[in-house]
């Protein structure tokens, strides 16, 4: 299976572009493919208004818009997401599959989250714990979670 990941901003802390990397070629060695799509973050302006929020997201993650294909599984990374273990998300995964999906795409928003566009286009919305984590951390450990479920 082909896996993309698509988030805001770069990871810039040297251990955990490390570990990244290392997950990554433990996903090719299992004989599927990863790739990650970084979109460039835009600094939250100060005082930003809860109502020029969805704005601000829409700006941010436009550029996302034309790297999920209409052939991909969506799989958005929110807290309103449904938890759930490693089978049932590679239960997902074998649906996935079965209706001919050509990849996984799963997106990370920025720091204030995702726009409605991707939550409406998502085929699955999947949360990781009702908690927010920096969003270096998440990415890990979503890879550790697909490799993971590579090995199942």
């Amino acid at each position: 299976m082909r896996y993309k990941i698509l988030c805001v901003g770069k990871i810039k802390d040297k251990f955990f572009r490390d570990e990244i990397q290392i997950l990554c070629d433990k996903i090719n060695k299992n004989g599927d493919s990863i790739e990650i799509i970084e979109i460039p973050d835009i600094k939250i302006p100060d005082k930003l208004k809860e109502d020029k929020k969805e704005v601000f997201l829409q700006k941010e993650c436009e550029p996302m818009r034309s790297r999920i294909k209409n052939t991909d599984y969506v799989i958005a990374l929110c807290i309103e997401g449904k938890e759930m273990d490693s089978k049932k998300h590679r239960s997902y995964i074998d649906k996935a599959v079965e209706m001919g999906k050509e990849s996984i795409s799963y997106v990370i928003g920025g720091s204030l989250g995702l726009p409605e566009w991707v939550k409406e286009r998502a085929d699955l919305k999947l949360s990781f714990s009702k908690m927010t984590f920096p969003h270096q951390m998440m990415r890990m450990v979503l890879l550790e979670e697909i490799e993971r479920i590579t090995a199942i």
